[in-house]
């Protein structure tokens, strides 16, 4: 990396433990990133943040994001057509990178952290597509700005409010309605307004009977917001005010005569979720003569979430943090940049929870909720978490970067202090052609059910992995470019059950592969990518020796993109997602119950030692966009997702005895149509 001669510029499930892991909250989420092996999205923008201009990556534009073929126009569901990320199940929003878990990584908004990223589990995110500037996955070896995570670091920036005029748009499509407002209040000051609502409840929610024992009396819906208001207070000097926030609810009813119960009874009854957060928080960014920069924020945030599931259980929990945080960049001569980083957070939160707990994990098969203990507690939790750094970019020539940086971590929960160190390195050999390595020791807090003292082991330690890759992108002419990186992750104290302690840090796992994104301009109407990746990725129990597939394990997946433009105004695209079908553990047979008679209790095979069958998607899609002589458009797009109609299969649904199963099939074929309108 050249050192830089001018400052930056400023400018529906049915699991009861879905909605009480969302105080995953109380484990600590951090900074924005700037180093390592990044894969950056991002659209045109009128913002310039001084943090947001990376040293590598690879570049793809919001726009094509949004008409990209099975993403209902989201550019966060871009995440599935890039290399290394791992989905099990169609309706999954986050992935699970180089050999991590979802609830394994780490996002941010605009410096700041979220509640949670997408509606329904993952059918669509929670922000206005028209919003998202730009998003950055960093699947390992990254920078000390992120810490909290053993998984990937997610980056996502929502662009500044337009200034030219007061405008807005209306979207429309079949799952929700929107709109935008924007424009300037002042000289140097802007805003937007931002706001959607999903309506199939309104439209289907009536018209639903009673299928297979399952009645909705609450059909799915969500709404989301964001607002943002922008002061430039001096020409190199911003300062942001912003409002996010999102609600999620559904309600049904399981009858005891319901297929897909069979085998836990106890989820029959009443199934209900609601979650909601709101955040408010502002960021003030500048940059001085000397070239120092400096980034502070602070945010309020506040989650909560109710849930029944049948008679197995409830909770209802509410968050409350406050977020300060500081990064420093001083500039110490032509060969040092110095970063410090300084992140406190504040989180209370008041919790009830009873419902049967299995108390199992990833290295457990058996999960039964039937047969499991009843646990109850009502509780306020505090927790205090800290995050420093200090980082070094050492410009060693016009050729060679690296960046030696420590971290610490520290909570006054379990009382843990860490101080970890991490190192990248950037060569450019010559301007088309850039070596990168990166490595580092990653540390995450234990979940609110594994520590807390009823449901959990409170003596639990951090969960911690050591990342090492090395990669080489490649310029060439005529748009081509290659980028490809060789990963390995090591990760201990993994948590397992425990007969004596319900959990314990007996668990490890390893991954390794190879990640490549090819991306061709083939022309000013032919565009398109292509990204693959070869990994494997395992878990072992160090008491018991048991070694199995980690359960988002796919040794190949490929996605292949293309986009053309058939005339001014419109464009074709299509999207092939092929990867190796996700683990599964076996059921060899049952014995009826000694405990609940009635029941059976499954004989399962080894971990994970079977797999589905290949998946395989086709989705296509056609915009056509009319420019008025205004200038302002008017846009439609038609997608058809699963355009072959594959059956490809997530999971199985059990009779009573085990002794039939039925398959449970992902995304049919499905016809998604949507408008937007400018004004």
């Amino acid at each position: 990396m050249h050192r830089p001669t001018t400052p930056a510029a400023s400018a529906p499930t049915l699991a009861l433990a879905v909605a009480a892991c969302a105080l995953g909250s109380l484990q600590p989420v951090h900074a924005e990133t700037t180093e390592l092996e990044e894969v950056t999205v991002e659209a045109s923008s009128q913002s310039q943040s001084i943090e947001s201009e990376l040293p590598m990556g690879t570049a793809l534009s919001g726009e094509t994001l949004r008409t990209l073929p099975g993403s209902a126009g989201d550019p966060i569901k871009g995440l599935q057509a890039l290399p290394g990320m791992y989905f099990t199940d169609d309706s999954e929003g986050e992935p699970a990178v180089r050999g991590s878990s979802p609830d394994d990584n780490v996002i941010e908004i605009d410096h700041l952290p979220v509640g949670y990223l997408f509606h329904v589990g993952g059918i669509i995110s929670v922000f206005n597509a028209n919003l998202v500037e730009s998003f950055q996955v960093y699947p390992s070896a990254y920078g000390p700005e992120f810490a909290g995570a053993t998984g990937a670091a997610i980056d996502v920036r929502l662009r500044d409010p337009k200034s030219d005029r007061l405008q807005g748009s209306v979207d429309i499509s079949i799952l929700q309605a929107g709109g935008l407002i924007e424009g300037p209040l002042a000289p140097g000051h802007s805003f937007y307004l931002a706001g959607r609502m999903s309506y199939l409840d309104l439209l289907v929610g009536g018209q639903l009977d009673k299928e297979d024992g399952i009645e909705f009396t609450e059909f799915p819906k969500y709404t989301d917001y964001q607002g943002k208001y922008v002061w430039h207070t001096g020409p190199d000097s911003v300062l942001r005010l912003q409002i996010t926030g999102a609600t999620d609810e559904y309600e049904l009813f399981v009858y005891d005569d319901a297929e897909d119960i069979a085998t836990e009874p106890l989820l029959a009854g009443r199934h209900y979720d609601k979650e909601t957060f709101h955040q408010q928080g502002v960021t003030w960014e500048n940059t001085f003569n000397n070239g120092m920069t400096l980034l502070s924020a602070f945010a309020h945030h506040r989650d909560s979430g109710e849930a029944q599931m049948g008679d197995a259980g409830l909770s209802d929990y509410s968050v409350d943090g406050l977020t300060a945080k500081s990064h420093l960049t001083i500039p110490l001569n032509e060969a040092h940049d110095l970063k410090l980083g300084l992140q406190a957070r504040r989180l209370k939160a008041d919790v009830t929870l009873a419902f049967n707990d299995p108390g199992c994990t990833e290295f457990e098969p058996d999960c039964s909720i039937s047969g499991a203990e009843r646990l109850n507690i009502t509780e306020q939790v505090k927790l205090n978490t800290l995050h420093a750094f200090v980082k070094d970019s050492w410009y060693l020539n016009d050729k060679l970067t690296v960046f030696p940086s420590l971290v610490l971590q520290s909570d006054d929960l379990l009382d843990k202090q860490y101080v970890d160190p991490r190192f990248s390195l950037e060569y450019s050999h010559t301007d088309d052609l850039i070596f990168t390595a990166g490595t580092g020791v990653y540390r995450s807090m234990p979940g609110y059910f594994e520590i807390n003292e009823v449901f959990g082991n409170p003596d639990l330690d951090y969960v911690e992995s050591l990342h090492g890759v090395v990669g080489v992108q490649r310029f060439f002419d005529k748009g081509l470019e290659i980028k490809t990186e060789l990963y390995y992750k090591d990760t201990d104290k993994l948590i397992t059950a425990d007969d004596d302690t319900r959990y314990a840090n007996n668990g490890e796992g390893t991954a390794y592969g190879l990640d490549t994104l090819v991306r061709k301009t083939f022309s000013d109407k032919l565009s398109g990518w292509m990204s693959l990746s070869l990994s494997q990725a395992d878990r072992r129990h160090k008491v018991s020796g048991n070694t199995f597939d980690f359960s988002h394990d796919q040794p190949v997946n490929m996605s292949l993109v293309a986009n053309y433009k058939i005339s001014p105004k419109w464009t074709a695209g299509a999207k092939l997602w092929v990867h190796s079908g996700s683990p599964y553990t076996p059921v060899l047979g049952a014995t009826e119950s000694a405990q609940t008679p009635g029941l059976f209790d499954p004989i399962y095979g080894k971990i994970n030692s079977e797999r589905h069958s290949l998946y395989h998607r086709l989705d296509l899609r056609f915009d056509r966009v009319v420019k008025r002589a205004s200038g302002r458009t008017m846009s439609t797009y038609f997608e058809i997702n699963n355009l072959l109609g594959t059956k490809n299969i997530s999971g199985f649904d059990y009779n009573a005895d085990y002794s039939e199963r039925t398959d449970i099939e992902q995304l049919p074929r499905l016809i998604s149509l949507g408008f937007k309108a400018d004004f």
